[in-house]
């Protein structure tokens, strides 16, 4: 199911094809966007920023790992990528509350958080939602939805994306 706003996939249980996925998501994303990632864990949300880093043309893709204790890790590149962990919101929140939020949401740089639904009131409205969760058939869900009417025009695009 698909529309500007909303797009829903089915990936095999393959972490390449979560990584590719987030490739194709990179290669459509501009600075200033924020990506807000939510699941389980092991559902393949860091799996899912190192593609979105290699399609950012970030300098080392390989490189991203869980910001989990670190609360964010800045990845340069053209456009540099700020990956954020709100896994331990508390902690997170204290950095957004004491002068993060301008660092975290600069327009020169695409941002995506980890456990985003624990700091949904400090994130923009402009806001690229991302659900990945392991079904009972082997593979992932994702479910991708704009948190803004026409905030990702090319969302639709993303489910006729064939071979991830």
């Amino acid at each position: 199911m698909s529309t500007p706003d909303f797009c829903q996939l089915q990936l095999p249980d393959d972490p390449l094809a979560t990584e590719r996925l987030g490739e194709q998501l990179g290669a459509r994303l501009q600075a200033g966007d924020t990506v807000a990632l939510s699941g389980s864990l092991g559902a393949g949300k860091t799996t899912l920023v190192r593609g979105l880093a290699r399609g950012l043309d970030v300098d080392d893709p390989d490189a991203v790992s869980s910001p989990t204790y670190l609360l964010v890790i800045e990845h340069d590149g053209e456009v540099p990528l700020l990956h954020a962990d709100a896994y331990l919101p508390e902690k997170l929140e204290g950095f957004l509350d004491d002068g993060g939020l301008e660092y975290l949401f600069d327009p020169a740089k695409v941002v995506v958080v980890e456990w985003a639904e624990k700091v949904r009131k400090q994130l923009p409205e402009r806001v690229l939602w991302i659900e990945l969760s392991v079904t009972s058939e082997p593979g992932r869900k994702v479910e991708m939805r704009s948190g803004a009417a026409g905030g990702f025009p090319w969302l639709a695009e993303i489910a006729t994306i064939g071979d991830l």
